[in-house]
């Protein structure tokens, strides 16, 4: 049951994008549930949602294919909850937001962005390895790429120019004008994904009221689709922020989810934290956290070092963790707890309505059970000549990115000056 709680959902096809529509597309998803909607001010429907809904939200949802890491999916995403006894109210809420968000209240935008900057400016120092890795892995796919420059490093440089353009009452302008125009262009999505979950008593009429209130919207002349961009150069980067510690990542292209080696790579992840990266990273080098994982999503396979002493030395521990591998005997008591530790990551239960949203998303990307099945008994069967196998394909130096998020000082140091790798600036 969902406690007498009704969550709904219309995740809608994203149509296609221009590139300045893509870096504006998370700003309206940001800004839409923050401001006015049609003739009513934003202390209105701030007054509205308390009164109508739990959370309300518009995001964007977005997944490569299976079978190449080139090709991905997205949509955009309203969601919310209420009470049973909210459902009219709700589903009204809901399609406001979606279709009638208003962008000219320009002060109050202004001032959004501008807390919004201090937000993702804060966040650096405990997302630090996060963003590193983001940044790293930028070059691998179009995914990727567009992850950095929305929400990575280089979407918080994005967001600080911005912040800084909009004291100008012209620029201020033109980006509501921007945002209500991508808000009409979202509205072309000929395909309406619909997900209502609730108790018994109460889904008929959930559902029956959320297909009623999207059913004017129905499209079907839109006949271009969506794409993530063109993928970036990788170019190894230092990025300089308001932190007293290291934060490092090493990126190095792989494949999808779909692969015959992405369950070995999975496992690599683990076999490495636990058998070496550990001990070299924290309890060596003392670094609060260190480690390495593969994301099928982009097609990287990412180390990281997280509030880290040591840039440089960090790099070189990552390569050491490969050639420790490769140069080892087979441990197969630690291969079964690298295997138990992403076996249980993906059997970790979620509420039951964190189920059912599971379940539409992976419909949505065409993710079936028999598929799940397959790659969780590959990822039991993984040995240790295979770790060592995709190890050496896809582990090699040439084919690495590297990234350090550092202070000013470090950055300017003898030690990262001389590496002649580029350099951003978001202190």
């Amino acid at each position: 049951g969902t406690n007498g709680l009704v969550y709904q959902q219309v995740a809608m096809d994203l149509p296609a994008l221009t590139e300045a529509q893509q870096g504006r597309l998370p700003l309206l998803c940001a800004l839409a549930t923050e401001v006015g909607l049609g003739g009513s001010t934003y202390l209105d429907v701030q007054d509205r949602q308390s009164s109508t809904v739990g959370s309300l939200s518009l995001s964007v949802s977005t997944r490569a294919s299976r079978e190449d890491v080139n090709e991905a999916f997205g949509y955009l995403v309203t969601a919310s909850k209420a009470l049973a006894n909210r459902i009219p109210d709700q589903v009204s809420l809901m399609m406001d937001t979606l279709m009638r968000a208003s962008f000219d209240e320009t002060d109050r935008i202004k001032e959004l962005i501008s807390q919004m900057r201090a937000r993702r400016d804060q966040s650096i120092s405990g997302a630090g390895h996060s963003l590193a890795m983001t940044a790293a892995s930028a070059g691998m796919s179009p995914l990727a790429s567009l992850y950095q420059s929305q929400s990575g490093l280089a979407g918080i440089a994005s967001l600080r120019a911005l912040d800084n353009a909009l004291s100008d009452s012209t620029a201020l302008h033109d980006l509501s004008t921007e945002l209500a125009e991508l808000r009409d262009h979202l509205l072309s999505s000929p395909s309406f994904n619909l997900l209502t979950v609730s108790d018994s008593q109460s889904l008929d009429q959930a559902a029956q009221a959320l297909i009623d209130a999207v059913a004017p919207l129905a499209n079907s002349d839109r006949t271009s689709t969506w794409t993530p961009g063109e993928k970036q150069a990788s170019t190894n980067q230092i990025w300089v922020a308001n932190t007293q510690v290291n934060f490092c990542a090493k990126a190095y292209p792989t494949v999808s989810s779909g692969h015959p080696d992405a369950p070995a790579l999975t496992v690599l992840g683990a076999y490495l934290r636990n058998g070496f990266l550990h001990r070299a990273i924290r309890e060596q080098g003392g670094a609060y956290g260190g480690g390495a994982s593969h994301d099928a999503n982009v097609g990287a396979f990412r180390f990281f070092s997280y509030r880290d002493p040591r840039n440089i030395g960090t790099l070189a521990d990552f390569e050491a963790s490969v050639e420790w591998l490769l140069s080892s005997k087979a441990d197969s008591h630690a291969l079964e707890e690298a295997i138990l530790s992403v076996v249980s990551s993906l059997d970790k239960p979620a509420s039951p309505a964190g189920e059912v949203k599971k379940a539409f998303y992976d419909t949505l990307y065409k993710r079936t059970l028999e598929q799940k099945r397959a790659l969780r008994e590959a990822i039991i069967n993984t040995r240790h000549e295979d770790l060592c196998r995709v190890a050496d394909t896809y582990l090699k130096p040439e084919l690495a990115c590297s990234v350090i998020l550092t202070d000013a000082k470090s950055a300017e140091s003898e030690s990262l000056s001389s590496l002649g790798w580029q350099h951003h600036d978001v202190s």
